[in-house]
């Protein structure tokens, strides 16, 4: 496998086709310090990427263009750096393959070595959703709260609980920023919260959401972090959490992690 690319001084970019360039890096050791042991991981989900400027040569040397949607199971060994991702793709785009078939097939081979669990890849609609897709229609956004970003960075100071009473709630939001823990640059998303437990404080919900504006981690971990602090603050019986991440650099990553639920169709959000 290749090395961390990701805050690299210098790149070299390739369109030949180059497996070596994926780089794994492994879950749990940020697990670890969540306090979650190998293998005992409190919830399933997975991790969808979609790569939006796909493209190899047919055997007659004609460019495609496609777009793909990568999952990876959350119970994988390990996630791909985002640049290596990058990388590797880009490395399709001088390369003659037989069909379509077999570039799938070559991607789908790679990347389940490369994260050590069965990763799918097929090809996306590449037509835009809906803004508001029908799975947040009965939802609470959390964005008219008159809060701001709490003093201190990360913190789960603000998880409070407003009611004993147990309810079923969706909430999202589309103002979560955090940075990537190489770069230093700036991820946006929008995070949807499924809960079926007491009630949060829907102020302090999202001024927690808030408190990651400076905080640096990779989008699987943040929606892990985010699931473990919202499960040790309500005790839910039920929990999802989605953090949906715009693209950067022609992808983008949405990490889901459940309790209790079943995971959501992937519907592409505006922003994305």
């Amino acid at each position: 496998m290749g090395h961390m690319q990701l805050g690299s001084a210098t790149t070299e970019y390739t369109n030949q086709y180059d497996k070596g360039l994926l780089f794994p890096i492994a879950r749990q050791p940020q697990r670890a310090e969540q306090g979650i042991e190998s293998n005992a991981e409190p919830f399933t989900g997975r991790d969808l990427w979609n790569a939006y400027e796909f493209t190899y040569l047919t055997p007659s040397g004609k460019p495609t263009a496609e777009v793909l949607q990568i999952e990876v199971p959350a119970n994988s060994t390990a996630i791909i750096e985002s640049k290596s991702m990058k990388l590797y793709l880009g490395s399709f785009a001088g390369t003659r393959f037989e069909s379509h078939e077999s570039v799938l097939e070559c991607l789908q081979s790679d990347l389940t070595t490369a994260c050590e669990g069965p990763v799918q890849v097929r090809p996306m609609d590449p037509n835009p959703a809906s803004v508001l897709s029908a799975r947040l229609e009965t939802a609470h956004c959390l964005d008219d709260e008159a809060v701001g970003v709490p003093e201190g960075g990360y913190s789960t100071d603000t998880l409070l609980l407003a009611s004993s009473e147990v309810v079923e709630v969706t909430y999202y939001s589309d103002l979560f920023r955090s940075l990537c823990p190489m770069t230093g640059q700036p991820d946006f998303a929008r995070i949807i919260l499924r809960m079926t437990g007491p009630q949060l404080s829907r102020p302090g919900l999202l001024q927690y959401l808030f408190s990651y504006r400076e905080h640096g981690e990779f989008a699987e971990q943040v929606a892990e972090r985010l699931f473990l602090d919202l499960y040790r603050a309500a005790k839910p019986t039920k929990l999802g959490v989605r953090a949906e991440f715009t693209r950067r650099g022609g992808i983008d990553i949405n990490a889901e992690r459940v309790l209790g639920y079943r995971d959501w169709d992937y519907v592409r959000h505006y922003r994305q």
